[in-house]
């Protein structure tokens, strides 16, 4: 039985867009826009409370597929160390790629910015919750871009509303989000509606390596 997937046509659009949200929580990039339009700006220095430069910030990928892999790239002009937690995989991949192979835990308390790109399966459901959260240090980033059962969601939320973190996610338990969701209007959370990797050239490349198998 040949089985053939062209799923890895979203992972360049998917690790752009994660990367343009975390420098938006690092810097606080829509915030401030925000308070601009309240008339509630700051300026210079006072402007940047709470925010830090991604640039040299360690960060962390849990799943390192082609999504984790391809958001690995992006980051390298930012000088990162990057943390990985990946069980599927050996730990000479993960250094292949100037990585470093970690725990769960180590990846929560060592990171500034965590993405979350692993699969969901019938033993991980919820594996991220309170613990991890509470691990990580104040004012990190967290960004859920795939898989929203992987994460213990409500607990992810109460981390965002304590001030603990702020957090970005392009996945919810589920879609689409109803008008009254609380979600919609919690501060520190940026929301994006499972839109990151859906861009018209990635569904023509899913077309192309769909024929390209079939022709094999």
């Amino acid at each position: 039985i040949w089985v053939i997937t062209p799923a890895s046509a979203f992972s360049s659009p998917v690790a752009e867009a994660s990367l343009g949200m975390a420098l938006d929580l690092a810097r606080g990039i829509t915030l401030a826009d925000r308070q601009f339009r309240e008339g509630v700006e700051e300026y210079g220095l006072a402007g940047n409370t709470g925010t830090f430069r991604y640039a040299g910030a360690p960060i962390g990928i849990i799943g390192f597929g082609d999504l984790g892999k391809e958001l690995r790239e992006l980051t390298r002009p930012f000088k990162n160390a990057v943390h990985v937690y990946d069980p599927w995989l050996p730990d000479d991949i993960i250094h292949r790629l100037d990585c470093i192979p970690s725990s769960l835990d180590e990846v929560f308390s060592k990171s500034r910015v965590v993405y979350v790109f692993a699969s969901v399966t019938s033993e991980n459901e919820g594996f991220i919750g309170t613990r991890q959260f509470q691990a990580m240090q104040p004012g990190s980033a967290f960004l859920l871009m795939s898989r929203a059962a992987v994460v213990d969601f409500p607990a992810m939320l109460d981390a965002v509303r304590s001030g603990h973190i702020r957090a970005a996610t392009d996945v919810f338990p589920d879609e689409p989000v109803t008008s009254d969701d609380p979600v919609r209007s919690l501060p520190g959370l940026l929301l994006s509606a499972h839109r990151t990797g859906g861009t018209r050239d990635a569904f023509y490349r899913l077309g192309s390596m769909a024929v390209s198998d079939a022709e094999l």
